[in-house]
């Protein structure tokens, strides 16, 4: 058996795409397995954003599969992983998550996390072979939104400010987040969105600082699929008024998915951060998905209660 793991090219998405959809689809038991995430385009934005973080695995010479790491400054995340369903049962994975563990190395990566399928002692059992921990739930929660919904007062979109205050934003923003955990930086999710045309970067203004923001993907093609937006990662500021500044970003974030034509908004949280979780549901979300947060090394990440971040691990 030769197996090799080496860069993904971009010649091979629509194949590592349909290997994608076949081995969540079925996992999941679909009667159509290709019909998974619709006409949302997961590994065309992962690959596009970051082509040096998105892995192929080879088994005698054939796409057998693929892995892509996210990297947030100090924060790297693994996954999707997937194997197509012919092959599983060999130990295929095996080889995905080492290599893409490499490229997690280094100091500047302090936290290493994934998402995986609770129910699912396989998968669990997989990532604990290399460091990996449960450490609570990972909820992902929906919304249908109503029209007319009307956006707070300070709230902006990155999209329509000129480079210059553009600059200054992601400064701001990198401030913001690293405030919630050293050297986490999703400022390439933002820049991402924005080249790629697949979603904006809402945010809040509180006097002179940036109380919230919000990287959200929209409609097909993007993350998040014909009809949706996805909130891949959102924070607002900790301490007293948390709870008001994450409510307040959820409403902006529901006006402006209601002007792209959206009719759902997704966004997820981890069950450590109660404050987080318990706004998302007074506001109206409901979960559909739920699975495991997996921490390398035990190491605590921001899950903690007085943190505010949604986020999506998928």
């Amino acid at each position: 058996m030769t197996i090799q793991v080496r860069p993904l090219l971009e010649e091979e998405l629509g194949e590592a795409d349909g290997i994608y959809r076949r081995a969540f689809g079925t996992f999941l038991s679909l009667p159509d397995p290709l019909a998974f995430d619709g006409d949302a385009q997961v590994l065309k934005c992962r690959w596009t954003a970051d082509p040096d973080a998105a892995l192929a695995l080879l088994d005698e010479g054939a796409l057998a599969g693929s892995n892509f790491v996210t990297r947030w400054g100090s924060v790297g995340l693994l996954g999707p992983l997937t194997v197509d369903p012919a092959r599983q049962g060999r130990g295929l994975a095996h080889p995905l998550v080492e290599t893409a563990l490499r490229l997690l190395e280094g100091p500047q990566i302090a936290f290493r996390g994934l998402f995986t399928f609770a129910e699912s002692p396989r998968h669990v059992g997989l990532y604990q072979r290399f460091g990996y921990w449960p450490a609570g739930l990972a909820g992902v929660m929906s919304k249908e939104i109503p029209k007319g919904t009307r956006a707070p007062e300070g709230a902006e979109a990155l999209s329509r400010l000129s480079p210059d205050d553009q600059a200054e934003a992601l400064s701001a923003f990198r401030e913001l987040t690293d405030s919630v955990f050293s050297g986490l930086d999703v400022t390439g999710e933002v820049l991402s969105v924005g080249e790629q045309e697949t979603g904006d970067t809402v945010f809040l203004n509180e006097g002179s600082q940036v109380a919230g923001l919000a990287v959200c993907h929209a409609g097909a093609g993007s993350e998040a699929g014909s009809g949706r937006v996805a909130v891949k990662f959102a924070a607002v500021r900790s301490g007293a008024g948390g709870q008001d500044r994450l409510q307040r970003l959820l409403d902006a974030v529901e006006s402006w998915a209601a002007s792209k034509g959206a009719s759902v908004v997704a966004a997820g949280t981890g069950s450590g951060r109660v404050g987080a979780w318990q706004t998302l549901r007074a506001a109206g979300y409901r979960p559909f998905l739920q699975g495991v947060a997996m921490h390398r090394d035990r190491h605590p990440g921001y899950d903690r209660e007085d943190v505010f971040v949604l986020d999506d691990w998928r």
